[in-house]
């Protein structure tokens, strides 16, 4: 049995997720955002149903969490904020990644359209992967702006957040509010850097309190993901930053309350997480990139292989006898086929990007090319994400606000 028939037999027994238009996605809540803050975008059945829960809303929050997967939100009070205005689990971007997500929020496409699937990207122009939100190549780190290129090239996509007309701001930590992937995210857009989930809190009633007309705030948060991949899912850490935005979210959805204006939070996740079980590795001098013209790119749970004509067939057997059962490996054109990555036909980046092989874990499997570095970091990490699995790829939605006139959400 071929892996691509391993891999939908996996989808129908329902131990991987395979994204669909037919199941609510991030991007379309992303178009939905969009489409209520004066953007043109295409809307299906699902962005058209939640935009018009957003109609003549004065403030429009957008909370990301990174990592707050539903499985977690299943598992806090249910009297927690969080908790009691989720209405339903959405379908995280594939990969279920950061950067993908966020290049999703930043453009309001699929990653078969943008082209940033995963934490390293295969740039063309280099023949080797490239760290999107480090703006650095890969390998050893050398500035992409040092070797001419731009944000720009990393996602080539106009950015949406400028092209909204409301007052936009973006509140962000700040060690990454001034990094060449925000600014161009953000454009002209503000820009404000906070520390703790007080603070952005502050800034967000600060700064709507003085806005006189339509407002759109971008709020991400690196928790809980930063607490799952040091210490694991089940840690009380993750539950304990969990909390702590909880808290800071309810603080800002009562002071939106007592502003008397018409508001809405709508909150989501980019991914959760799943613990790594096992870590994987490919060796700087792997016999298995003898067959490659590049590095191998994507996550830790999603690979995309540059293989040489002609050595197709010896690579797909070296990478079976090596990675069978943890990985399933199929071509570049039967993920296209089947949607993995958006329902459009690829790009002609993402093709470029994606090389002749994609390669995917069968569940909690993870695997690291030691030629980059942080390798240690990855022997160290307890969880992770960017596959398929239900942990990774099941996210809430958060709509708070006043109900509608029916007196319900009916998403």
């Amino acid at each position: 049995m071929s892996d691509r028939e391993l891999l939908l037999q996996a989808f129908e027994r329902g131990t991987l997720v395979r994204p669909s238009p037919t199941h609510m996605s991030f991007v379309d809540v992303v178009r939905a955002l969009a489409h209520a803050s004066g953007v043109e975008v295409p809307l299906n059945e699902h962005s058209r149903d939640l935009a018009s829960h957003l109609r003549g809303v004065q403030h429009l929050v957008f909370l990301l969490a990174d990592g707050m997967g539903i499985n977690l939100v299943d598992r806090i009070p249910r009297n927690s904020w969080i908790r009691r205005n989720t209405r339903r689990s959405i379908h995280a971007t594939f990969p279920s990644t950061t950067t993908t997500a966020v290049t999703s929020i930043a453009t309001g496409e699929h990653p078969a359209t943008h082209a940033v699937a995963g934490w390293w990207v295969h740039l063309p122009a280099l023949r080797a992967p490239a760290t999107v939100f480090l703006h650095d190549r890969a390998e050893d780190g050398k500035s992409l702006t040092d070797l001419g290129l731009g944000a720009d090239d990393l996602s080539p996509s106009p950015p949406l957040l400028p092209r909204m007309t409301r007052e936009v701001r973006l509140v962000v930590p700040e060690g990454i509010a001034d990094s060449p992937y925000t600014m161009r995210m953000g454009g002209d857009c503000e820009r404000i850097a906070y520390r703790t989930h007080g603070e952005a809190v502050e800034a967000i009633v600060r700064a709507l309190g003085a806005s006189a007309g339509p407002t759109f705030t971008y709020w991400y948060t690196p928790s809980p993901d930063a607490e799952e991949h040091d210490h694991g899912v089940e840690a009380d850490r993750v539950f304990n930053a969990l909390g702590d935005l909880d808290e800071a979210a309810e603080t800002l959805a009562e002071a939106l309350e007592d502003g008397g204006a018409p508001w809405r939070i709508v909150g989501t996740a980019d991914h959760g997480h799943l613990d790594l079980d096992p870590r994987l590795e490919v060796a700087k001098e792997d016999p298995l990139l003898a067959h490659l013209d590049a590095s191998p790119a994507g996550d830790m749970r999603v690979q995309f292989w540059h293989v040489r004509t002609g050595a197709e067939a010896e690579f797909e057997a070296a990478f079976q006898q090596r990675f069978a059962g943890s990985f399933y490996l199929i071509r570049a054109r039967e993920a296209e086929a089947l949607g993995l990555f958006g329902p459009e036909p690829w790009s002609d980046v993402m093709h470029r990007r994606a090389g002749s092989h994609v390669s995917i874990s069968s569940g909690a499997a993870a695997m690291r090319f030691e030629g980059i570095p942080g390798i240690a970091g990855y022997r160290r990490m307890q969880s992770g994400h960017s596959g398929l699995s239900p942990q990774e790829m099941q996210v809430p939605l958060i709509i708070a606000g006043e109900a509608t006139s029916n007196g319900g959400w009916g998403i």
